[in-house]
Formats: C-alpha cells, structure tokens, sequence
C-alpha cells in the first residue's frame, strides 16, 4: 500500500445494530472503496458527528479517527457537529444528493458544530457528495 492509496476502515461499533447505523457504514465504505482522493480525505477528519433522524427518534454518531470510522448508536457526547432532521433529508445527505447548508436554510435539516470543528458537516458532506460523471 502507497501513501498515496491509505485504507481508512469503516466499522460499526460494538453492539450497533440499528438500520441507521448499518446504512451509514454502508454508504461511507461504498464512497470511499472506489476513490483513493476520497480515502485520504476521510483520513484527515477527525470528529465526531451525530445523525439525527427525528421523524423515527434514531439517531447514531460517526466517529472519525484518522485510519478508522466508527459508527455507534445513540448520540455519544460530547459531539463536535449534528445534523437532525427527517429520515428522507438525511438519507439523501449522505447519498451525497444534498448540502447541509441549502438543507439548513430551507429548514430541512438542523446543523450545529462546536467552535473546535465548525465545518465538520461540510468536510464529511464533500467526502459523501456524488462525482461528476467520471470525477471522484
């Protein structure tokens, strides 16, 4: 493995069970498989980042670590960013099929971060967005 090429793992956390949180996984390890710009740039975040979707009281936190991705249930404090809002909202964020800033001034989504990391939401929403025919 190049420095180029990092591997970044994306795993639920132990005793996560949860569809969210299975999705959540499922989508950060399908974004990041086929795109080594995508890997490096998971690897530089560091945060953790609670998804809310209040339309069905499930919420999980994704834990970025450098080389690792923990997604848990729940909203493990203390959080660095969250984003809440209905299932649909937050499921096309992370399909990379919106932006959490148009998402929090049309009022569809909720979106906080502490002073710490302040763009932890748009930093993650870049690493999830959708390529361009053929970019990545």
């Amino acid at each position: 493995m190049t420095s180029t090429d990092s591997k970044v793992e994306v795993r639920l956390a132990d005793g996560s069970t949860s569809g969210l949180a299975s999705i959540v996984q499922q989508f950060l390890e399908q974004q990041l498989a086929g795109s080594a710009s995508r890997r490096r740039r998971a690897g530089r975040l560091r945060g953790r980042l609670g998804l809310t979707a209040t339309d069905y009281r499930a919420s999980v936190t994704v834990d970025f670590r450098g080389s690792q991705i923990a997604v848990s249930d729940g909203s493990a404090e203390p959080l660095d960013a969250s984003i809440a809002g209905p299932y649909r909202s937050l499921t096309e964020l992370l399909q990379g099929r919106s932006n959490p800033l148009v998402e929090h001034l049309r009022g569809r989504l909720k979106v906080k971060s502490r002073l710490r990391h302040p763009f932890l939401p748009f930093r993650v929403h870049r690493l999830m967005k959708l390529a361009r025919d053929g970019a990545r």
